[in-house]
């Protein structure tokens, strides 16, 4: 069988299928797909194998039981028989059973597979366990939810005769968005401007979610990837930084059924995710949240102490309940955003949690004292400064002892 580099000959001028042989398949296990942390995941129909076909065509989900079985159903058309290939849908076990409807079709269709993700969420992480999983060749990804144009896939596969990577454009000649408010297109365009100035990217649309990409590409980069919110094209851009780039233009239709997933958390995300870019990973996002939720700490703490603690107990026992109040703060507010992906669950997950939590916060507290007293009796400097190294290191302790140790094993680091 042909190596996947040998199935897309780039300059090609066509897009070839490989020869395929029967395949033994295995269900995907920890100990067998070291690019997934599936050890917390419920895995539904999926196998691995060391076979490869020609495309797989990735579909994350989240609540699309209504659009799911058409968007199907259209791939399915839109690919025929002269070429093998795959379906894989990604679904972050939504409360809707998106997973259960894609099931019920894979049992019709052996091309169609499903993976039921139970312990974390996101459009990018969910994005790149499908390339990881996916056997194509070649992997496109498209949104279920029927606003890409799925019959744009096989020029997105043949655009990959000549580039690595190749994007639905929105704002190439022959590109547009329909039913978009003056706002939302206002928004969208300054988006992708910032990303394309900022970071050098030279596409019409690197702010896309529907773009194809060789497997021998995906998978050079795929260890330099820390895929958070919605925009996974952005960092694809940024790290494989491309010679070429294939540009598919398509309208961006309307919803069909469902609520857009739409909000300020991608706003946030993107902020974020552009300034982890830019800083070369010296700072990451989830560092910079953790930084965040700290300084609301001290605001809870000063709350707590003078509007209730104060007017309850001395101020010896007063002072030590504020700090637990704001360490208990800081641990729920990390535990549902900062390390979202890896969030506690049940009774028994947070208790353990924020007694790990508790026991660092307190390391870091003893190390925050250390450092300030040291610098400012044996170096004499100002205690301003030395309050803040104190308080500096303490926190670059805290956060990477509660990475480890906290909330350890849930997903793959940030």
């Amino acid at each position: 069988m042909p190596h996947p580099s040998e199935v897309m000959q780039p300059n090609a001028g066509m897009w070839r299928a490989a020869p395929t042989s029967p395949t033994s398949d295995q269900p995907v296990t920890a100990a067998n797909s070291s690019a997934l942390s599936v050890a917390d995941a419920v895995v539904r129909g999926v196998v691995a194998s060391p076979h490869r076909i020609d495309a797989t065509i990735i579909l994350p989900t989240y609540n699309e039981r209504e659009n799911i079985a058409h968007a199907i159903a259209t791939i399915t058309q839109v690919m025929g028989d002269e070429v093998s290939w795959e379906i894989l849908v990604v679904d972050d076990d939504s409360p809707d059973r998106t997973w259960e409807v894609v099931e019920a079709l894979a049992q019709q269709d052996g091309r169609v597979r499903c993976y039921r993700r139970v312990d974390r969420k996101g459009l990018s992480s969910a994005i790149v366990d499908g390339m990881s999983l996916g056997r194509g060749a070649c992997l496109v990804v498209a949104d279920a939810d029927l606003q890409h144009d799925l019959s744009r896939i096989p020029e997105l596969l043949a655009a990959l005769d000549h580039a690595p990577i190749a994007v639905g454009t929105r704002y190439a000649n022959g590109g547009g968005t329909a039913g978009w408010s003056r706002r939302r297109l206002t928004l969208s365009r300054a988006a992708t401007l910032v990303c394309q100035v900022a970071l050098g990217i030279r596409c019409s649309d690197p702010m896309s979610g529907y773009f194809a990409i060789r497997r021998t590409a995906f998978q050079e980069v795929a260890q330099h990837l820390n895929p958070r919110g919605y925009k996974l094209l952005m960092e694809l851009l940024h790290v494989l930084r491309p010679a070429q780039v294939g540009e598919v233009p398509y309208i961006f239709s309307p919803r069909r059924a469902g609520e857009s997933k739409l909000s300020p958390q991608v706003a946030w995300d993107f902020v974020l995710s552009l300034a982890e870019l830019l800083s070369r990973r010296l700072v990451s996002a989830r560092f910079v949240k953790y930084a965040l939720v700290g300084f609301s700490g001290v605001a809870v703490q000063y709350c707590s102490f003078y509007l209730l603690w104060r007017n309850l107990v001395i101020d010896e026992s007063a002072t030590a309940a504020a700090i637990a109040t704001a360490a208990c703060s800081n641990y729920l507010i990390n535990n549902g955003w900062t390390f979202a992906d890896r969030r506690h669950r049940g009774s028994a997950e947070v208790v353990r949690g924020l007694l790990w939590f508790g026991l660092i916060s307190g390391t870091g507290a003893l190390i925050n004292q250390a450092v300030t007293w040291y610098l400012h009796d044996h170096h004499t400097l100002d205690l301003g400064l030395t309050m803040a190294a104190g308080i500096a290191v303490a926190t670059v302790w805290n956060y990477f002892l509660n990475l480890d140790l906290t909330w350890r094993g849930h997903a793959r680091p940030a």
